[in-house]
């Protein structure tokens, strides 16, 4: 089995070239206090695509939390 990668701030994440993390957004150097980005800006710009529901977590087709007919 292959080890993964830690979550953001980790290290070594996709976005790690030439030894240096980069932002997530925008491939600035990451700043600590606001890993996996460089600001307060790009973070707050990941947020808001968030909330907005641009991501999505990928499942299976028929996933959710629908309950089959006369089932409670």
């Amino acid at each position: 089995m292959k080890p993964v990668d830690k979550a953001p701030g980790g290290g070594g994440g996709p976005n790690k070239r030439n030894g240096k993390s980069r932002c997530a957004l925008c491939a600035k150097p990451v700043v600590e206090q606001y890993s996996p980005f460089c600001s307060k800006h790009c973070a707050d710009i990941d947020l808001g695509r968030w909330l907005k529901g641009q991501y999505a977590v990928p499942g299976l087709p028929g996933d959710g939390d629908e309950t089959p007919s006369g089932e409670q």
